[in-house]
């Protein structure tokens, strides 16, 4: 599929170093970044072939093969869907993108906007919460994106970003470090279909650096937990915070499994989940409106990709065993054994 942010006349042709718009906002204060020369549209996606994640349609044409004579060693690693990436940290962003770094994903495609032609779709390896704020609408969100922290404070749940180049004379390339990006959250998975971008559908992020490949998730015998803004580890209060709403989110995927499978609603899921040392579900047992708790084969990938989370979150994310709990919409979660 090649690079999909390298396009022709996206910034390339502005004279000086400015500030690119960001996804869906005005720009930040400083001198305004000349207006790129417009570009034509690409030709929309065809239709989809498969989801790397639910509501996000699969492009339908693989990656490209190496050219010929090239040397593989220095080929760009590229995943299921395009070249793999990494945003490793940020220059402006809230508390809860921080201890969630570093975010793997995959460039899907590109997607020109009404400012811009160089517009690029990240598909994240697992999804990202933020905290709305004030004045959000969540009715442009789907109700199986609206979560809750240990707290009951309300978080929205994505699986993809819309991100640019942030400087002008910039664009994302093969063997880029820490190139400045300005990132926004697709809060409408149906912005994968469109044939340009639908500043309705996101919501700005951060901005971030974005390189090339994937980053390990930190884990307590690999490195330090994510930081926070402060530059230090997050506090046990945090962590806990981050892993119950977690295994909240873990309870809520299971039983939209589990009512998938049986097309039905379940009213009661009770159920218990034993965790590898990787983060990965190794056991499943309980009941769901008395019969056992079987989702769909695809509900067990998206809990897996919750999981991973558990990493880099220092002991509060050594869960070996956790009991879930869903009733009336309300989901809770009891820990009742941990790693060593």
């Amino acid at each position: 599929m090649g690079w999909l942010s390298r396009a022709k006349g996206s910034t390339d042709d502005a004279d000086g170093a400015g500030a690119a718009p960001a996804p869906g906002v005005s720009t930040p204060p400083g001198p305004p970044a000349p207006t790129p020369a417009p570009a034509s549209a690409p030709t929309p996606a065809g239709p989809p072939v498969g989801s790397p994640v639910a509501g996000m349609p699969a492009p339908p044409v693989p990656a490209a093969p190496a050219p010929a004579g090239s040397d593989p060693s220095t080929a760009s690693p590229t995943g299921r869907y395009g070249p793999l990436v990494s945003v490793t940290g940020f220059d402006l962003a809230p508390p809860e993108l921080e201890w969630q770094l570093p975010l793997n994903g995959e460039l899907y495609r590109l997607m020109p906007g009404s400012d811009r032609p160089d517009y690029s779709l990240l598909v994240l390896e697992r999804p990202v919460h933020f905290y709305p704020k004030e004045g959000f609408d969540l009715g442009r969100v789907e109700p199986e994106q609206r979560v809750a922290d240990r707290r009951g404070r309300q978080m929205v749940r994505v699986h993809a970003l819309l991100l640019c180049a942030r400087f002008v004379g910039q664009q994302l390339h093969p063997g880029m470090k820490d190139l400045a990006v300005n990132l926004a959250y697709v809060i409408d998975n149906s912005l994968a279909r469109d044939a340009v971008v639908d500043f309705g559908k996101i919501e700005f992020a951060a901005v971030g650096f974005l390189s090339e490949g994937h980053l390990p998730r930190s884990t307590p015998a690999e490195a330090p937990a994510n930081t926070g803004p402060s530059g230090t580890e997050p506090s046990s209060t945090d962590a806990a915070e981050r892993v119950g709403a977690l295994l909240d989110e873990v309870a809520r995927t299971l039983h939209a499994g589990v009512a998938a499978a049986r097309g039905t609603d379940v009213e009661r899921l009770l159920a218990t989940v034993t965790v590898g040392p990787d983060h990965r579900l190794t056991g499943l047992s309980g009941n769901a409106d008395g019969q056992a708790p079987v989702p769909t084969p695809e509900t067990f990938e998206q809990v897996n990709a919750a999981l991973a989370g558990l990493g880099g979150l220092g002991t509060a994310g050594r869960v070996a065993t956790v009991s879930l709990r869903v009733e009336d919409g309300v989901a809770s979660h009891e820990v009742t054994a941990t790693h060593d």
